[in-house]
C-alpha cells in the first residue's frame, strides 16, 4: 500500500488601505491593482492528504466557513502545472483564522496556502513551490473576481506598496513577474474589527464600471503621494492617504461603513489610546493601528471598549517583509 501524500501550509491575510483597479489586460497574470496596505501574520492554514486510486476531492472547513468553490478553482489551477494531482483522492482541511469577505484578504491566503500545501505533498522544491503558489493564487483570484492585489501584497509582506499590477511571479523560471511590490517591517500589533454579518463580495465593486472609475481615480491620485522612499517615514502619509481614499472614492458612505468607523473611533476615544481606525477594503471592517510608530498603545484597552459595541475583534501581528522573494 502506497503512503499518502501529505502537505501543510499557512498564509497570512492582508488589509488593503487604498488601491486601483487595473484589469484591462487580456491575460490574468497581467491584471491586478496598484495600492498599499498591511500584511497580517494570521490568515489561513491548509492541510492536504492525497491517496492514490483516482481523482476525488473532499473539502472541509474548520474555524470560519470558507468558499468551497474557490478551493476547487485553485486546485484546477494547480493541476494545469501538476496534472498528476488528478490521480489522487484529496482531503483538504482548511482553517480560516479570520472571517472571509470582510476585507482581510482571506481568499488570497486560502489560495496561496492550498497551492503550497498540495505542491509540498507532491514533493515540489520549496522555493519553486513558494513562487508558483503566488502565481496560482493570483490567477485564481482573477478568474473568480475574488481579489486584485492581495497576492502581490502578500509576496512583499509587512507594510506594503504595489507600484505595478499583476502577479509577482510568472514565466518558465518564476524569477519575477509584471507585479511589483515592496514592504517594510515593524513589530506592531493591530486590531481587526468586524460585524457579525458577512460583507460584500469583492466582485460587486471591481466588476462595476462606476465603482472601478471612482476607486481608480482616487487611488492613482493618492498613490502618487506615497510612491517615493517606502519605509518607516511613510507611515503617517499612509494613514492619511487611506482616510482620504475612502472619502474621495465614495466607499466610506457605502454599506454603512461610516457608521462602523465612527463607532470604532468612539471606542478608541473612550480608551484614551493614541490609535487610528482605518477601513479594510473591500469589506465592512476596521483595522486599528498606532497613530505613530513611536506610540505605546494598549490595544487590550481598546478591545474592551469595542466589545461593548457588540462588534467582533481580534489582535494580530504584522508579517515580516519577505526579502527572500
Amino acid at each position: 500500500m502506497k503512503l499518502p501524500a501529505i502537505g501543510h501550509a499557512s498564509c497570512g491575510g492582508h488589509v488593503t488601505l487604498l488601491f486601483t483597479v487595473e484589469d484591462d489586460a487580456s491575460e490574468a497574470y497581467l491584471q491586478g491593482s496598484r495600492g498599499a496596505g498591511i500584511c497580517l501574520d494570521t490568515g489561513c492554514d491548509v492541510a492536504v492528504r492525497g491517496l492514490s486510486g483516482g481523482w476525488g476531492l473532499d473539502i472541509r472547513f474548520e474555524g470560519h466557513q470558507g468558499n468551497a468553490g474557490l478551493v476547487r478553482e485553485i486546485i484546477e489551477v494547480v493541476a494545469e502545472d501538476l496534472p498528476q494531482i488528478k490521480q489522487k483522492k484529496w482531503t483538504v482541511i482548511i482553517r480560516n483564522r479570520l472571517p472571509p469577505s470582510q476585507g482581510f484578504g482571506m481568499s488570497a491566503a486560502l489560495a496561496v496556502a492550498t497551492s503550497r500545501a498540495i505542491q509540498r505533498a507532491m514533493g515540489e522544491e520549496y522555493e519553486i513551490s513558494l513562487r508558483r503558489s503566488m502565481l496560482h493564487a493570483h490567477l485564481c483570484e482573477r478568474r473568480t473576481s475574488s481579489g486584485l492585489g492581495d497576492v502581490l501584497a502578500i509576496s512583499a509582506g509587512g507594510i506594503e506598496i504595489r507600484t505595478s499590477p499583476g502577479s509577482p511571479f510568472s514565466g518558465k523560471y518564476l524569477q519575477s513577474g509584471p507585479g511589483i511590490s515592496r514592504g517594510w517591517s515593524d513589530p506592531m500589533d493591530v486590531i481587526l474589527i468586524w460585524p457579525d454579518q458577512e460583507g460584500h463580495h469583492t466582485s460587486e465593486y471591481i466588476d462595476d464600471p462606476l465603482w472601478k472609475e471612482q476607486i481608480t481615480q482616487s487611488g492613482h491620485k493618492l498613490l502618487s503621494a506615497l510612491d517615493g522612499d517606502w519605509g518607516t517615514a511613510s507611515w503617517n502619509d499612509l494613514l492619511s492617504c487611506a482616510r482620504s481614499f475612502v472619502e474621495e472614492s465614495g466607499l466610506l458612505n457605502d454599506s454603512s461603513r461610516i457608521d462602523l468607523l465612527e463607532m470604532v473611533e468612539d471606542s478608541i476615544a473612550k480608551s484614551g489610546e493614541d490609535a487610528v481606525a482605518s477601513l479594510c477594503l473591500l469589506g465592512r471592517s476596521i483595522i486599528v493601528t498606532k497613530r505613530s510608530l513611536e506610540s505605546d498603545v494598549n490595544f487590550e484597552a481598546i478591545m474592551v471598549e469595542v466589545q461593548k459595541t457588540g462588534l467582533e475583534s481580534m489582535k494580530v501581528g504584522i508579517s515580516d517583509a519577505s526579502k527572500h522573494l
